[in-house]
């Protein structure tokens, strides 16, 4: 558990924001300039707070009306940013290899091999940053923040110079980072896809102030953060390939199985499958005679409206959000817990190597 009340008031910028983060992922959401870097900084300890109290599984490593003050690397919290900052001049393995060396021995959690292994990264040990791809560079810092066994894991930003692609593979390690090694995340995000695909909870924060802390996906009632709608919303999901003919190729994803369009891919292969929620109608009915190839029947689990756009967290198998408008939905008729069906082209889902 993670508990803090913090205050910052220096040269115009007003930081007011208090709570407390579980052992899953938590999301802090917010636009550009609302604060999120700043409460990373704060609870890494790269940044000073004017007064409050930071408390990390029951101990205070910050507390301005006791002078508790705990340096950053006496934390043991690990951090990943956009760019990933690995030590240009050290191989992957060693980049991994020097937070793991600090570590003293009895407070080693985390051996590197298994984290390596789990990551992907056995055949580019010996690469250097420099022979990477951004997606990774980006599991490189991940290997490296896990190496010092660490009880808090803190990323600012990971995928924000991703492709969808690297995204949704990025997404994926993570959320396999999280269920085999239980350590509690933050995730600093401005993108609703990337919260919702990630995250169990999540703080919406908006000049220097705490707006909410809700499900991820209630979220979309604050569609327009800026003044202007939500971002165009995409559905990551992850599945592996089946059959194909000449036009089609069926990828298979958790209980369903959806058509795309021909993919030179094997049988078996992983892939990462985006889909945009303004791709998909919605039906209260199951429809006759669609040149649409996909007609998935679910059951409609929440619904959230915010600037005329409606936004409906659909379960099919694997949990699918689609966009419409509140005129549509009240002409369907539809409800939460609703059984709908999802219609959308072969051509509008796209598929990447995972």
């Amino acid at each position: 558990m993670i508990s803090f009340d913090l205050r910052i008031d220096r040269r115009g910028f007003s930081f007011d924001v208090s709570g407390q983060f579980d052992e899953g992922v938590t999301a802090v959401f917010g636009p550009s300039g609302a604060g999120k870097t700043t409460l990373l900084n704060c609870l890494a300890g790269s940044m000073r707070p004017d007064s409050g109290s930071i408390e990390i599984d029951g101990e205070n490593v910050y507390s301005s009306a006791d002078g508790i003050w705990v340096r950053p690397e006496k934390r043991r919290i690990g951090t990943v940013y956009q760019d990933g900052a690995l030590f240009p001049h050290l191989s992957v393995r060693r980049n991994i290899d020097f937070g793991w060396k600090l570590v003293p021995a009895e407070q080693r959690r985390l051996d590197p091999l298994e984290i390596v292994e789990l990551l992907g990264l056995s055949d580019l040990l010996e690469r250097m940053p420099s022979e990477l791809s951004g997606g990774e560079r980006q599991r490189v810092a991940i290997a490296r923040a896990l190496a010092i066994s660490p009880r808090l894991f803190l990323l600012d930003e990971p995928l924000a110079s991703l492709d969808v692609a690297r995204k949704g593979s990025i997404l994926n390690y993570l959320k396999r980072v999280h269920d085999e090694f239980k350590i509690p995340m933050v995730y600093v995000s401005h993108s609703v896809t990337e919260v919702v695909s990630i995250a169990s909870h999540a703080m919406l924060i908006r000049d220097g102030s705490v707006l909410g802390f809700d499900r991820p996906s209630a979220l979309l009632l604050t569609a327009a953060l800026d003044g202007s709608s939500v971002e165009r919303f995409e559905n990551i999901l992850h599945g592996v390939v089946g059959e194909s003919t000449d036009q089609l190729t069926t990828i298979e994803i958790d209980r369903i199985s959806i058509s795309t369009r021909h993919q030179n891919k094997n049988p078996g292969e992983k892939v990462v499958v985006s889909l945009g929620a303004n791709q998909i109608i919605l039906a209260p009915s199951e429809p006759n005679q669609l040149s649409a190839r996909n007609v998935l029947k679910g059951r409609v689990k929440e619904i959230w409206s915010s600037n005329g756009k409606v936004f409906a967290e659909v379960d099919v198998g694997p949990e699918i959000i689609v966009e419409l408008t509140e005129s549509a939905l009240n002409e369907l008729g539809i409800s939460v817990r609703s059984d709908v069906f999802l219609i959308f082209k072969s051509s509008s889902v796209d598929v990447f190597d995972a």
